[in-house]
């Protein structure tokens, strides 16, 4: 199992979720780039390795980008060799190039995790790169490509030209998400979530993740439902502007950085208490999850929301967010621009669209003033989010393991 780092990312959280599955069944290792640089959320049982470039030649290390990736390629290669590894299976860019380049005798898995062709996050001249020449090399060169919802495959596949490409959506420990999800509240927040009506979301404050167009939306939805609470849980790099454009709005905020020292009251609008060790006990106790996301994978913030049973809006964004509330109506085009109801939550336009506020605002203010809707969508999105159960998933990954093993003993 090879991955760039470990940390808190979504890729991070799934990378670690299938070695502790695999590790029931097959000896292995997990790898990065450089253990010294990692500070892991999650135990593995496998061993960690990694593929670090300056202990071995300074030049190399030195050298960029490219010589990094060529020496790194070959400390995998002998890797494989020495460990005896028959299977190496990559997560995210980095580790899938290494993977493919290694020209190791392992079988070649690819995970891709999130949209190339919306990925705003690349400069526009990498990105060129990627499409028209570095994806199609690379990925037409593994032994199989595995994305992690439909509509990334159709992307390698219509778009890209990668060839050998399957689907397999993440999955969830449904029942761990619902042991912690039962766990009571802490008092000064038990208080807030009995009396008022919350909305949250949860998610690394990011350009991504589009947290920021939800404040105004809040706060016009604010003066029609006066005493509804906003929570933002996590963090990241757009903290203090997220803070400051609340603050502008009029909205008062708790949050716990810059030494702001407050307690926690039912006196706020907003609440940002920073990563939680389990957000699951919130998003239970929550009126409804909203989600305004750029684009993405396939969400884990969303699906584990909906495990919780709570009613979820979130943007028809690319990509995953239409799979999993409305299957079976791809659309490549991702130009949704009125709301789209479906049986497990809704489809709202994202965030670039010309009526996105009043939009979010109408169907939020709908559904906080209609309790059965809530209460129906959220027993919906319950049962939808079974598909993506642990023990159905892991079958699917188990089928690829084996079918690679063969074709590597052939």
């Amino acid at each position: 199992m090879l991955i760039t780092n470990l940390g808190s990312g979504g890729a991070q959280r799934v990378f670690h979720d299938h070695t502790t599955v695999f590790a029931e069944s097959y000896n292995g290792l997990q790898i990065v780039f450089d253990k010294e640089e990692d500070k892991s959320l999650f135990s593995s049982p496998y061993r960690l390795a990694d593929l670090r470039v300056d202990d071995e030649n300074t030049v190399q290390a030195k050298a960029g980008p490219l010589m990094r990736l060529v020496s790194r390629s070959r400390k995998l290669k002998r890797l494989v060799e020495k460990e005896g590894l028959d299977i190496v299976i990559s997560h995210m860019d980095g580790a899938n190039w290494v993977n493919v380049l290694s020209r190791s005798r392992a079988r070649k898995v690819l995970v891709v995790h999130g949209t190339i062709m919306h990925d705003k996050g690349q400069h526009p001249v990498m990105q060129w790169l990627r499409k028209k020449l570095i994806i199609p090399f690379i990925y037409n060169r593994g032994d199989l490509t595995v994305a992690v919802s439909e509509a990334i495959a159709y992307e390698m596949k219509h778009f890209l030209g990668v060839k050998n490409v399957v689907a397999i959506p993440n999955f969830f420990d449904e029942q761990a998400i619902a042991d912690m999800a039962a766990a009571p509240l802490p008092e000064e927040y038990e208080k807030i979530f009995s009396k008022y009506k919350v909305l949250i979301n949860s998610g690394r404050f990011a350009e991504q993740k589009q947290q920021r167009h939800l404040l105004p939306v809040f706060r016009k939805v604010l003066d029609e439902e006066p005493g509804t609470k906003l929570f933002l849980l996590g963090d990241g790099p757009l903290r203090k502007e997220l803070v400051e454009e609340a603050q502008g709005l009029g909205l008062r905020v708790y949050h716990p950085w810059d030494g702001a020292g407050e307690e926690v009251t039912e006196d706020f609008d907003v609440y940002m208490p920073g990563y939680l060790s389990n957000p699951f006990q919130f998003l239970r106790q929550s009126t409804m999850f909203l989600f305004p996301s750029g684009w993405e994978g396939f969400p884990l913030a969303l699906c584990e929301a909906m495990i919780t049973g709570i009613p979820v809006l979130s943007s028809d964004c690319p990509t995953g967010p239409r799979e999993i509330l409305s299957p079976g109506t791809f659309d490549a085009s991702y130009s949704l621009d009125e709301v789209q109801p479906s049986d497990y939550g809704y489809l709202m336009p994202m965030t670039d669209k010309k009526d996105f506020s009043a939009a979010w605002t109408a169907t939020i203010l709908n559904l906080l003033r209609d309790e059965d809707s809530r209460k129906r969508l959220g027993d919906a999105a319950r049962e939808r989010a079974k598909d993506f159960g642990k023990e159905k998933i892991e079958d699917k990954w188990y089928r690829i393991i084996s079918d690679q093993l063969k074709a590597g003993n052939a």
